[in-house]
This record gives C-alpha cells, sequence and structure tokens, in this order.
C-alpha cells in the first residue's frame, strides 16, 4: 500500500446496514472498530476538540475511502495514523510506528519550513550534514513537488484547510515516512539542487545532560532529549556540582523535542530557586485551572543571570521549562519559536487492535496566561542554525556582557 493518497474499495464499509458490502476481514474489523472508539474518544477527551470539530466529524465519516486494503498490523495502524492526520496536532501520536509510518514532527525531523522557505535546521541532522541551509527554498521533497507532498497530507478532503493545517501539512511531508527515502530539491543562485537526507542512527551521547565552565565564568548545560528519563536528575546534580563557581547559566533546551517528566523539570528549575515559585498554568478541560508550583531544590542554589535557549527542537516538557524560567522571572529565554507542543498528554489504548494513542487532555499555559504553544521567547534569535554559527548562543553571551558593564 502506498503512502500518498490513499483511497480503496472500503468506501461503505463503515455504514452499519449497507447491502452487497463484501464480508470484511477480521483485520478490517478491527481497523473499523478502532477507528469508531478512536473517534468518540477524541470527542471526549481532547481538549482543543472545538477548534477540530468539522475535520474530525468529516475524517471519521469518510475514514473507509481514507485507507487502503488493510491485511496486516502495520497497514492497521497507517490507516488509524491518516485518520489522525485530521487533527494537524503533532502532540497526537501512537506509543508505535511502522515502516510504513510517519516521521513525528520534531522529534521526526530536521528541518523546518515557513511557506517554502527553511527557516531551522537542526544542529548535526541529516539535513544539515547534507548541506541544507537556513535560507534555502524548497521546491520538491522525496521526488515530489512540495505542493503534492503538502496535499497529500491535508486530511480530510473535501474541507476548507487553514493556514495552521497547511504549516501543519508541510512540515510533515518534509520529515517524510519511514520507508522512502529522504530528499530534499532547493532553488539556488545556480539552479536546483537535490540533497539526500540519508538516516543515520543517533550517535552515543555522553549521558543524559552534558555541561562546560565556558569563557571560564559561563555554566553550560545542555538537555539531550532527557528530560523523561529516570536518570537524568542524578546527571544533572553532577554536571552542575563540576560548575560551582560559575557567574552567569546557559540552559540549553534546543535537543529536547518531545516528552518529559516533571519529576525532571521541577528540579531543574527548583536549582536555580531560592523559595517556590509558580511557573505554570493548567487548564483541565471540565475541571478549574491550577497552578503548577516548583520547589528549591538540591543542597545549594544556582545564582547569577540564566539564559536559557530554545529551538524547533524545544518541545513538550522543554517548552514547559522555558516558560517555566521565564514565567518565575529566573530565566530570560533566546531562541524562536518553540515546537508548539499543545497542551499535556494522556495515554489510551484502543480496544481491538492494542495500539496505544496519546491525546492532548488539558491546556498548558505562562504564568501570564498565554497558552504555552502560542509563547514566543522575548529575545529573538535564530536558534537552529545547522551546521553554522551558533547565533543564539553568541546572543546568551552578549547579554551577559551587559552585567559587567
Amino acid at each position: 500500500m502506498g503512502h500518498v493518497g490513499l483511497r480503496s474499495s472500503l468506501a461503505a464499509l463503515l455504514l452499519s446496514g449497507c447491502a452487497h458490502v463484501a464480508p470484511l476481514t477480521p483485520a478490517q474489523q478491527e481497523t473499523l472498530a478502532d477507528a469508531r472508539e478512536l473517534c468518540a474518544l477524541v470527542r471526549e477527551e481532547y481538549v482543543y476538540y472545538s477548534d477540530r470539530t468539522v475535520g474530525w466529524e468529516t475524517a471519521c465519516g469518510k475514514f473507509p475511502e481514507m485507507i487502503g486494503p488493510v491485511t496486516e498490523r502495520a497497514e492497521q495502524l497507517r490507516a488509524l495514523e491518516t485518520l489522525t492526520d485530521a487533527l494537524y496536532d503533532p502532540h497526537v501520536s501512537f506509543g508505535t510506528n511502522s515502516a510504513m509510518s510517519p516521521r513525528l514532527v520534531p522529534s521526526g525531523s530536521d528541518y523546518w519550513l515557513d511557506g517554502t522557505r527553511v527557516v531551522a535546521v537542526r544542529q548535526g541532522g541529516a539535513a544539515a550534514k547534507a548541506g541544507l541551509r537556513v535560507g534555502d527554498d524548497v521546491v520538491a521533497v522525496h521526488g515530489v513537488t512540495l505542493e503534492d507532498a503538502t496535499r497529500a497530507r491535508l486530511q480530510p478532503t473535501g474541507v476548507a484547510y487553514g493556514a495552521e493545517q497547511e504549516a501543519w501539512a508541510r512540515n510533515a511531508a518534509a520529515a517524510g515516512y519511514w520507508n522512502v527515502p529522504r530528499t530534499v530539491t532547493v532553488s539556488r543562485a545556480d539552479g536546483l539542487e537535490t540533497l539526500s537526507l540519508a538516516y543515520e542512527a543517533p550517535g552515543e551521547q555522553a549521558g543524559p545532560v552534558s555541561g562546560a565552565m565556558l569563557d571560564g565564568a559561563v555554566g553550560y548545560i545542555r538537555f539531550h532529549d532527557s528530560l523523561g528519563d529516570s536518570d537524568t536528575v542524578a546527571a544533572f546534580d553532577a554536571v552542575m556540582n563540576t560548575l560551582k563557581d560559575a557567574r552567569f547559566w546557559i540552559i540549553d533546551l534546543r535537543d529536547t523535542p518531545g516528552g518529559g517528566s516533571t519529576d525532571v523539570a521541577e528540579p531543574v528549575l527548583g536549582r536555580f530557586l531560592a523559595e517556590p515559585a509558580e511557573y505554570q498554568r493548567i487548564r483541565p478541560a471540565d475541571a478549574p485551572e491550577w497552578i503548577k508550583i516548583s520547589e528549591p531544590y538540591g543542597d545549594w542554589t544556582a545564582e547569577g543571570p540564566v539564559a536559557v535557549l530554545v529551538g524547533r527542537w524545544t518541545g513538550s516538557m522543554g517548552e514547559g521549562l522555558a516558560v517555566g524560567f521565564d514565567g518565575t522571572g529566573r530565566g530570560d529565554v533566546f531562541g524562536t519559536d518553540m515546537a508548539r507542543l499543545a497542551g499535556g498528554v494522556d495515554e489510551f489504548k484502543l480496544s481491538q487492535t492494542g495500539f496505544s494513542i496519546r491525546i492532548p487532555t488539558y491546556d498548558l499555559a505562562h504564568m501570564n496566561g498565554t497558552a504555552r504553544h502560542e509563547w514566543s521567547p522575548p529575545h529573538p534569535v535564530l536558534a537552529d542554525n545547522g551546521d553554522g554559527p551558533d547565533l543564539a548562543l553568541q546572543a546568551a553571551k552578549d547579554w551577559f556582557a551587559s552585567f559587567e558593564q
């Protein structure tokens, strides 16, 4: 089954009472039953359902038209993934994937588009290694025009798509699918150039957290996609203890694309707090708003100015830490808009296939009331510059210099 524009003879199979319909295979029965269950689950639990109602209900009604023949487990998952495209929400995700699955944004992507223009390139990613640059104009991805690839991710068909959905589809198309070789064709002054974005297994990290003393006074701490790891707090403590003499601090969250736990985030924030502080608003769909509080943490408090670096690969709990440092007034945030993964998620298990799916069930907000996924750093600077100069890091250093004048 192809990955683009899947259509098939299942067009009438969801409708009860239909006459002269071929018998469903067990895999089809399971998939259609889970689609109905998922449609109801989103209506009941998804905190942003009111903003997606028309598209979601249309997709649920047209679900059989959106998929091809379903005979194996990977095809079951792919059909349900196509259905969730109608939510155009990168924080909705299944707990598993297959070779046919789309790469998730931002964790599975390595460059970011605004229209056709590249506005961010992940440091150390395949795009950076292939030579993709911020400012490049993209005309095709994976051998398909960007326009056609984007259209293939727009679900359901037959509805009007807004700018937010089109932006999601464009970046989802750029990320591609696990079983499709990735290329990107760009238009440059000397003509078109096609770059191959070969997948490479992640290299070995020194650990969940790394650190260094920069310029003799700046304690630099970088998290490596580890805000949900149980050993991150201990690693953070160890790094901090090597940097006790720092007068300034940089918390680099540009490699935290998804996941995380407050059991990790709160000790990190708490290390920089001398007293308890409110850091994030929680907004359940069916209960009053309440506020998260971070307590001081550790046997010593890190004093001095704090710069927090964020970019398009700062997601979920990384975003929570960024708004927390800003909301408590304990850190200044430098960078671009983040991944904008909306809300906090809960996990549900579909009864027929057993696939788990994570859905945002409550909204999150900065202490000033701005939704977390709509908040922008107060110090805008290019954060993800591929293999180019680290402009965000330099901006933070320049900011520290202002305290010594």
